[in-house]
Parts: structure tokens; C-alpha cells; sequence
């Protein structure tokens, strides 16, 4: 095991005893859902010609309002995946684009 993967899985043991514990008492789940910030992501599967050539999308990124706050692109092909942020130009037009798709009402 790289040291790098012991590190993350020395930190996801500790991020699930946390969770164990706030599981056990309702005050301690509270607490910690109380804390933490809310960003939904959201991802969206673009179409492509030719799916075992490569595949793209979106990462939207929705804050406590559920606004589109930042997105991502992705494009994989056999080799690697490439993500990319967008302008701020880019992100206005996904925001007009897709504004409608997302409600109050999503959980």
C-alpha cells in the first residue's frame, strides 16, 4: 500500500467513526449535519457517437440554495479522464441552460 493510500484510508476510518458516533446520538448527527456545508453534485452524461470511444459531461455544482454555483467538463477516453473548469462566460450559459432542471423540490 502507497503512502498515499494509507493516508486516505487512515482518514475515511476516521470519518466513519465520526459518522458512528453521530449514528448513536441524535444530538451528536445533529451537530455534525448542522456543521457541514452543503454542495450537491450533480453529474450529467452528455451524448456521444461512439461510447467506446470516450464519453463527456458535466459536473454541476449546486450550493444550499440549489443554484448552480460552479461546473466542471469531463472528457474520458480509453487512456485518461480530463476535467477542466469552466469561464465564467461557459458557466453563464450552463446556468441559463439548465436553471429550470433543478427545482426547489429536489432532495
Amino acid at each position: 500500500m502507497s503512502n498515499d493510500e494509507s493516508k486516505i484510508n487512515k482518514e475515511l476510518q476516521n470519518r466513519m467513526k465520526e459518522f458512528q458516533t453521530a449514528l448513536k446520538s441524535q444530538a451528536k448527527k445533529q451537530e455534525l449535519l448542522d456543521n457541514l456545508p452543503l454542495l450537491i453534485r450533480v453529474e450529467i452524461f452528455l451524448p456521444s457517437p461512439n461510447l467506446e470511444e470516450f464519453v463527456n459531461g458535466l459536473y454541476l455544482y449546486m450550493g444550499d440554495t440549489e443554484e448552480i454555483v460552479n461546473a466542471e467538463y469531463y472528457f474520458q477516453d480509453k487512456d485518461e479522464v480530463q476535467i477542466c473548469s469552466l469561464s465564467d462566460d461557459e458557466l453563464k450559459i450552463v446556468k441559463e441552460l439548465f436553471e429550470d432542471e433543478f427545482d426547489q423540490d429536489m432532495e
